[in-house]
This record gives C-alpha cells, sequence and structure tokens, in this order.
C-alpha cells in the first residue's frame, strides 16, 4: 500500500477500513518525524497489506492535531473497531509497532 496524507476533511474516509489504521503526527521541520518517517515506510512496505498507515501535517492541520490533543511529535496512534487506541509520542521501531498492531489484531 501506500502511506495516506489526510486533511480534516477527508479523515474519516480513511478510517473506514476493515485494516488496523496507524495514523501518525508529524511535521515536515520536525527531526525526530523525518527519522520516523523512514521507520512508517519500511513498516507500510511489509504490513501495507494489514494495516494503512494515514499522515497528519500538524502545520496544515491544526484543527485536527487539536482535536485529538497531540502535543509533541511524532504522535502515533492505532483506530480499530471504530475506536482510538492509547496514543505513543517519539520514535519507536518496526518490531514495536507490530507489537501494538498485534494486541489489536493478528498479522
Amino acid at each position: 500500500m501506500t502511506i495516506i496524507k489526510v486533511t480534516d476533511g477527508n479523515l474519516q474516509k480513511n478510517l473506514n477500513t476493515d485494516k488496523v489504521v496507524l495514523l501518525n503526527f508529524s511535521a515536515s521541520w520536525c527531526g525526530p518525524c523525518r527519522v520516523f518517517a523512514e521507520t512508517l515506510e519500511e513498516f507500510d512496505k511489509e504490513f501495507g497489506d494489514k494495516v494503512q498507515v494515514v499522515k497528519v501535517d500538524v502545520d496544515e492541520n491544526p484543527e485536527l492535531a487539536a482535536e485529538f490533543g497531540v502535543m509533541s511529535i511524532p504522535n502515533t496512534r492505532f483506530y480499530s473497531n471504530n475506536k482510538f487506541e492509547k496514543p505513543f509520542a517519539g520514535i519507536v521501531g518496526i518490531a514495536q509497532l507490530k507489537e501494538e498492531v498485534s494486541k489489536i489484531k493478528s498479522l
């Protein structure tokens, strides 16, 4: 699959999937976000058929970031079965992402 970049107006349609959604809030100027973006690309290549990676630029979508209470970036959370899981901030590896998804739905 490919990583989807969403805005305030099209997030909901990207949540309506039978896949687990990894929702990532970031910004182009954020160094840790750029590093984590590489991890997300690798994760998407490996698990994109089961997990949809969705990115939100907090500078372009401040209302959406505020709605989700994003106070620091990168900020990531999973969505499945019409609910969001607990968010986590910072950089994590593919193994931890896989572990978090496995808690929601077996890969």
